[in-house]
């Protein structure tokens, strides 16, 4: 048995759950900030699609936050002899820069449904997810999915941006083979 790949593991299982606890808190406030406490969620499958649809287009924003701190993680590990405190150190630093993505991506989310939701005057998809009619909720998911894939770039590029990763520790480079 490895401990440094028990150490990183349980470090990497640890930020996940982190991070997954917060995007699943963010998507919930988001979808019922959306909905103005509207039916409960057991009782309207629209809101349940919107509400799936919005968790997804999260993790779509989070995941290559996520990929980068896991690979600093792995970089810091294989320098040599772990350092549970230059460790401890990455995996704070990436919970912050994941959790920024969260937080600019659900705002990003509920902008775009806001401005969509201006854009169609004549329907207000919202209410009518609120209603329980799954038409309006399947487009809007489609749509928050759809900004995800196409702004996780721009997102990630300004959150390296705004918190850039931390310089790694001496040794970690990658030298050719």
């Amino acid at each position: 048995m490895s401990l440094s790949l028990l150490l990183v593991g349980t470090v990497k299982l640890v930020v996940g759950i982190l991070l997954g606890a917060f995007g699943v808190a963010i998507s919930h406030w988001g979808v019922a900030r959306l909905l103005k406490g509207g039916p409960p969620l057991v009782d309207n499958l629209a809101a349940g699609v919107l509400h799936a649809s919005a968790l997804l287009a999260l993790a779509i924003l989070a995941r290559n936050s996520l990929s980068a701190v896991y690979d600093t993680i792995d970089l810091v590990v294989h320098a040599g002899s772990v350092d549970l405190g230059a460790l401890l150190k990455v995996a704070a630093h990436g919970l912050l820069h994941v959790g920024l993505a969260l937080g600019l991506g659900g705002a990003l989310l509920l902008m775009a449904v806001w401005l969509f939701n201006r854009m169609t005057k004549d329907v207000d998809e919202v209410a009518a997810v609120g209603q329980g009619k799954l038409g309006p909720a399947l487009v809007l998911g489609a749509i928050l999915v759809s900004l995800a894939l196409l702004t996780a770039p721009g997102l990630e590029a300004l959150l390296a941006a705004l918190v850039p990763f931390q310089a790694l520790p001496s040794g970690t480079a990658v030298s050719p083979a």
